[in-house]
């Protein structure tokens, strides 16, 4: 998805930053990439987390804010760490009546402090490192017995077969691929699957719970781009649930990896 902060800027100029600046902005917008920026539908990835009133959090990416606020209201401090000065304030106008959340400009290899009961990477961009170093970049900031919560989309993911294309500046990767990397780390992890996609999430699965045949909402709310839909994706992952294939189809993966 394109960058829109200097966008958002001038709405929230016009509108306001708060809940209801938000809400208009929504309403009043029609590009697609406002719903992924601004949407509250983005909370639903990490509401349910267990994140203490006195944990240390770590966000890398600003993410135009879209979960800070809900860390911010749970933990005791939340670091938001991004490259783009124009991020972080979109962020800081959000939020700014939190006073528990810092940000700072940067990348992970300009971060000293470690240390971090949470570290949150959602969507990570495509930038210097590869995905493997992301990963044990953001690993070693996570104290003991801490988590790394982490975002992607499925390089295999059925919405892909059907005719979607998955967004060029983020990374990608298979669900074997993604547990061959968190494998090289020292913990263990539980991999999750938002549903249609980690982005707007209407419903999480585990591999405790996968949906049942004829669960599934409507996976075609197409918000980044007009596609062709080669076949019903619903139908789809009726079929290869059947045979224990709905977590390599699943359109993204939020994984926990707890630190040993």
């Amino acid at each position: 998805m394109r960058e829109i902060s200097y966008e958002i800027l001038d709405l929230m100029d016009q509108y306001g930053s708060k809940e209801e600046g938000i809400r208009r902005i929504l309403e009043q917008g029609s590009q697609p990439e406002l719903l992924m920026a601004l949407s509250p539908l983005r909370d639903n990835l990490v509401q349910w987390l267990e994140v203490g009133p006195k944990e240390r959090v770590l966000q890398i990416g600003s993410d135009y804010g879209a979960i800070t606020g809900c860390l911010a209201q749970r933990a005791g401090e939340v670091l938001v760490l991004d490259e783009r000065l124009e991020n972080l304030e979109v962020n800081k106008r959000r939020w700014k009546d939190l006073g528990n959340i810092r940000y700072q400009q940067g990348s992970l290899e300009d971060l000293e402090e470690g240390d971090f009961h949470w570290v949150f990477c959602i969507g990570p961009r495509k930038e210097a490192m590869g995905l493997a170093d992301l990963i044990h970049q953001a690993a070693r900031l996570v104290k003991e017995k801490g988590r790394l919560a982490l975002a992607l989309q499925n390089s295999g993911g059925m919405k892909l077969w059907a005719g979607g294309e998955a967004d060029p500046d983020e990374w990608s990767v298979s669900l074997e691929g993604l547990k061959q990397i968190l494998g090289t780390l020292k913990g263990r992890e539980d991999i999750y699957y938002p549903m249609p996609d980690y982005k707007l999430p209407t419903a999480i699965y585990s591999d405790r719970y996968l949906p049942p045949k004829g669960e599934l909402p409507s996976l075609f709310a197409e918000y980044e781009r007009p596609r062709l839909r080669v076949f019903s994706e619903e139908e789809a992952f009726d079929r290869v649930g059947e045979i224990g294939g709905f977590p390599q189809f699943a359109n993204s993966f939020f994984a926990i990896w707890e630190k040993l």
